[in-house]
Order: C-alpha cells, then sequence, then structure tokens
C-alpha cells in the first residue's frame, strides 16, 4: 500500500509540479501541442483523402481515356469495313468480279477494285493494310493492300491465330496480335467481317489497324510503371505487360497476383476490359511526398510555436525570476534596494506596489523594534512596581501583629481592613471578578472610611442574591461611592445608597447621594477626564466608563441625574455577560 502510494505521488510529480515553473510548462505544452494534433489529425485526414481520391481519379480518367481510345479505334475499323460490304459498298464490285468469266473485263474491274482500295487504306491513316478471304476460291486472299507474311495460309486464318477481344454481330475483333503484313512489326488490333451475298456464298474482310501499348503521361517515370491489361467478357488475358499475369490465363476479382498493385479497369460496351495496374509504390509515392511536405509544414508550425512560447515563458518567468531574488535579499538585507524595471507596465506596477511594501514592513520592523525595547523597559518598571506593594503589605502586617500584641484593637482592625481593601485594588491576576467580589471589596472601603472618619457616613448595600456570581470588571462601584463621598454630601450625617439588582434588560448598578449636586459642566469634566480627579485610592469615573467600553462595548451605559442641592444618581447598565472573558 506504502509503495503504491509513493508511486502515485512521484506519476503526480512528474505530470503536475508542485513548482511554477513546471506547472506552467506542462500547461504550455498542452494547450501547444493539443491543437496542433487535433487540427493536424483531422487536415491530415480530409487532405489525405482527398489527395487519394485526387490520385486515384487521375488513374481513372487515364484508363477510362485509354479504353475510350480503343473503342474509337474499333469504331474506325467498323466504319471503314462498312465500306466494303454488299448493297452499297465496295462488295458489291468484288462479286460482280467474281461472276465475271471474260478475262479482259475481270482485269479491269480488279484495278478499279485495287484502285479504290488503295484510297481507302490512304484515307483512314490508321488502317495498317486488308484483304478479302474467300474461302471457296483456289487463291482466297485477294486484293491485299500490302504483301502478307509467308506463314499466313487459309488454314490458320480460320483457326484460332489471333485471340478474340470480343463478337459483336458479323463482326469480330481480335488482338493484339502480330501483323499479316510484311514491314509491320508492331502488334494490331484486327476486324474480321462476314459477309453473305446472293449467290448462297460468303466471303470475309479482314482490317487492321496499329496498337499503341505505351501509355503517354506528363510522367515519364509514372507511365512506365503502369500495367496495361486487356481482358475479353470470359475475363481471359489477352494481352499483359505485367510478367505474373501472363496472356491466356483467367483474372478474376480478389487475385492474389494483384495485391502488389493499385488497379483501374474501363469496360467497354461489349463487356472487354481495360486494366491499368500501378505498383503500390508508384502509387503512393505522390502520397508520401505531400506526407512529407505535410509533416515539414506541421514541424515548422510546432517550431515556431514553441519558439513563442519560451519567448513568453521568457517574458513572464525572468521578471518573477528577479523577483522573487528581490525577496530574498529583503530577507536577509532591509535596507533600500535599487528599482527594478522592465518593459511591461503590469510588472512594473506590481514591482513598485512590492517596494512600497518593502518600505511599510521596514517601518514596521522599526516599529516592532522600539516597541519591544519599550516592552523590556516595562518589565522593568513592573518588576520594579510590585516591589513596594509587597514591602507595604509586610510593613502592614507587622503593624497589624504589634497592634494585637500592645492590645491596640482599634489599631488592629483598621490595618487588618486598610489590607484587605489595598490587597484588592492591587491584585495584578485577573481584572474580572463576582459581583459578589465587587460588593465585599466595597464594604470593606466603606469600612474602611467610617473608621478615618469616626463612622459618620450610612452607606446601605442592596444585592440581589441571584446575581452574585455574574462576573463584572474590578473597580466598577467603588469610584461611583468615592465620588459621592468628596462630592457629593451636604454634611458629614449624609446618605449613600447602593442598589445592585437584575432588570430585564440586564443589571443595574445604582449609587445614590443626597449631597449638594453636581452642575452639568463639571459632570463632564469628571466623565471626559483620563482619571478625573483623583481622590482617595486615584480611580476616578472616567476609568470607570472606559472599562465599560472594553468589557461591554456598546452593551453597557453610564448615566448620572443630579440636582443642585437635592443630590445625585450614578447609574450602570451592563449585560449579563461580558464581551471579553478576562484581562490578566
Amino acid at each position: 500500500m506504502g509503495m503504491r502510494m509513493v508511486e502515485k505521488r512521484l506519476w503526480r510529480k512528474l505530470f503536475w509540479p508542485d513548482t511554477l515553473k513546471g506547472r506552467l510548462w506542462i500547461l504550455l505544452v498542452i494547450v501547444t501541442v493539443t491543437p496542433i494534433v487535433l487540427i493536424g489529425f483531422t487536415s491530415y485526414y480530409w487532405m489525405y483523402k482527398a489527395q487519394e481520391e485526387k490520385i486515384s481519379s487521375n488513374y481513372q480518367s487515364m484508363v477510362n481515356t485509354r479504353k475510350d481510345s480503343l473503342e474509337k479505334v474499333f469504331a474506325n475499323l467498323s466504319s471503314v469495313s462498312q465500306l466494303l460490304v454488299v448493297d452499297g459498298g465496295m462488295g458489291d464490285d468484288v462479286i460482280e468480279y467474281l461472276q465475271n468469266n471474260d478475262p479482259v473485263q475481270k482485269t479491269e474491274q480488279y484495278l478499279a477494285i485495287d484502285k479504290s482500295l488503295t484510297n481507302i487504306i490512304f484515307s483512314s491513316p490508321t488502317v495498317n493494310g486488308l484483304f478479302f478471304y474467300f474461302p471457296d476460291s483456289e487463291a482466297p486472299f485477294q486484293f491485299e493492300s500490302a504483301p502478307m507474311q509467308g506463314e499466313f495460309s487459309k488454314e490458320n486464318f480460320m483457326g484460332d491465330l489471333f485471340p478474340t477481344l470480343y463478337v459483336a454481330n458479323q463482326l469480330s475483333y481480335q488482338g493484339p496480335h502480330p501483323s499479316v503484313f510484311v514491314g509491320h512489326s508492331e502488334e494490331v488490333f484486327s476486324l474480321t467481317r462476314k459477309i453473305e451475298h446472293s449467290l448462297g456464298n460468303e466471303f470475309y474482310i479482314y482490317l487492321e489497324t496499329r496498337f499503341a501499348p505505351d501509355i503517354k503521361l506528363s510522367s515519364e517515370d509514372t507511365g512506365a510503371s503502369i500495367k496495361q491489361l486487356l481482358v475479353d467478357p470470359a475475363d481471359k488475358v489477352l494481352f499483359s505487360q505485367a510478367e505474373e499475369i501472363p496472356a491466356g490465363t483467367l483474372l478474376k476479382a480478389g487475385d492474389s497476383r494483384l495485391q502488389s498493385y493499385k488497379f483501374f479497369s474501363a469496360e467497354g460496351v461489349n463487356g472487354w476490359k481495360e486494366l491499368f495496374l500501378i505498383p503500390q509504390s508508384v502509387y503512393t509515392k505522390e502520397l508520401n511526398q505531400w506526407q512529407i511536405q505535410f509533416l515539414f509544414t506541421a514541424l515548422l508550425s510546432l517550431a515556431l510555436t514553441v519558439m513563442t512560447v519560451l519567448f513568453i515563458w521568457r517574458m513572464v518567468y525572468r521578471p518573477l525570476n528577479h523577483m522573487n531574488k528581490e525577496i530574498k535579499l529583503f530577507s536577509y538585507n532591509q535596507k533600500e534596494l535599487p528599482q527594478l524595471r522592465t518593459r511591461l507596465l503590469e510588472f512594473n506596477s506590481l514591482f513598485n506596489s512590492f517596494q512600497a511594501m518593502r518600505e511599510k514592513v521596514s517601518g514596521l520592523l522599526a516599529e516592532v523594534e522600539t516597541k519591544e525595547r519599550r516592552k523590556a523597559e516595562l518589565e522593568v518598571e513592573k518588576l520594579m512596581s510590585q516591589i513596594n506593594p509587597h514591602f507595604l503589605h509586610n510593613t502592614l502586617n507587622t503593624i497589624q501583629f504589634l497592634a494585637l500584641e500592645k492590645g491596640q484593637k482599634d489599631i488592629f482592625e483598621l490595618v487588618k481592613v486598610f489590607t484587605r481593601v489595598l490587597h484588592y485594588n492591587l491584585k495584578k491576576n485577573n481584572m474580572i471578578v463576582t459581583i459578589r467580589e465587587e460588593i465585599d471589596a466595597l464594604q470593606d472601603y466603606i469600612e474602611l472610611q467610617n473608621i478615618r472618619y469616626d463612622h459618620r457616613f450610612n452607606i446601605p448595600v442592596e444585592l440581589d442574591p441571584e446575581i452574585e456570581a455574574v462576573p463584572i470588571p474590578r473597580f466598577v462601584l467603588q469610584p461611583l461611592v468615592e465620588n459621592a463621598l468628596y462630592h457629593g454630601l451636604q454634611s458629614d450625617q449624609g446618605s449613600i445608597s447602593v442598589t445592585v439588582r437584575r432588570t430585564a434588560a440586564g443589571i443595574l448598578l445604582t449609587v445614590a447621594d443626597e449631597g449638594n449636586g453636581i452642575s452639568e459642566e463639571r459632570m463632564n469634566e469628571l466623565l471626559n477626564a483620563d482619571k478625573g480627579e483623583k481622590a482617595g485610592m486615584g480611580i476616578g469615573l472616567g476609568y470607570v466608563r472606559k472599562m465599560l467600553e472594553v468589557y461591554y462595548g456598546g452593551g453597557a451605559g453610564m448615566t448620572i441625574d443630579s440636582k443642585i442641592g437635592e443630590g445625585t444618581v450614578i447609574t450602570i447598565r451592563i449585560p449579563a455577560t461580558l464581551e471579553r472573558e478576562g484581562f490578566s
């Protein structure tokens, strides 16, 4: 399981690195190669199809043209033979010549026929020659347009000497085969036409025309590579330029001898076929050339894209790299560094923001250093301030026990109460106490003042027992009572009352006196002063107001209702919970 996780992480890091540089490279490769592959594949597929269809169409057009040219040759032979038939053609003259027994007239007729045949030959330059064949005559071959080959005889003419391409009515087309006339070494197509006349006899007309097997194309190499085949309607090969498919053999669809060729065929009107066999290497040569050109273009496009990507990468990464160096240098040295400049406004703006941030950080670091030094000084002052309270407590305890030894009970009680008040006011472990603790401390303070002033003050405290455990900040009630003692009473016999109770909105703390009252101007001074007027413990109403703001926010409030000559009522409204839990 552990190895699989390691392998998975390695593969993930390989294809999705943890660095910006690596991820940008991966994304750039994807967005660069993907369009090229998709567009290239689609373009290649359809262009390949179009190119293949074009090449195939060219070869098919060639074989169709070749077939049409042969059809014209056969049509030309047929039209020439039409001049030699009876009932309107030279065949009538030939029949007349055969029936005439007068030697003189027969000679004249022969010369006239021979002259006409010569004119026919000259008027049809594609016709090599012709002759008439009379099977029942002692001289079967007559009216030859040229001397005939010696080995040509009556027997082999009527036999299967020449391969028959196709037969149409009385017309039989043969070839390709060697010429029967002397002086013609090329192969020819021939037509043998049977003519029946009124005497019940028959004779034959033989015509032949040149057969040019070479295919004339614009590309000599391609033309020389094409192998031409002629196949009769029975699929017998009559002519072949392919060694593996000799003449006289049958050629069927799917023949294994055609596997090395791409073949195209065109069928004549009488069922014969013209075939072009193109070697696969020749057929695909043009496709291969196009593929090479396409590949070269694709590689060139890819190279240009990669160069563009590298340029963009250099344009983006170099400023980021410089900025990274600046940040590293700044972590070691916060002194002023030279301003970086690029040719891109976006990076210049980013560098300017970094410069501003660097200046702010430098200022904050200097401020932190100053505060740290001040904090150390305050720690020393705090330690020094802790010396006097301890010394004072120890001294008071000594006085307390000495008074007890000497029987000075009043002094003992005074010191005991004062010690409790002093301990409550000077303890630093927590600024949050319960209402019960605040009331106990307030009563100690009242007892201390009564001892001091010979029990001249009547300060009753009323507390709802249900809210004794509610937390409040220290020194909320004592400054109010102290203010009433020093500023509110009309005489030594005045009265002050303290009430702490729960309401629907929270908790009310009320300190009321029957003193002289406070003017509005004086109330503003007491509320807005940092510590009010220092008296007794030195904590004023301004302190109380700030404590309420710190621990209750806007949830607490303090009001002063006072009338000159009648007294003053100070009311504090607080919620039953604190916004801040504690403060050491």
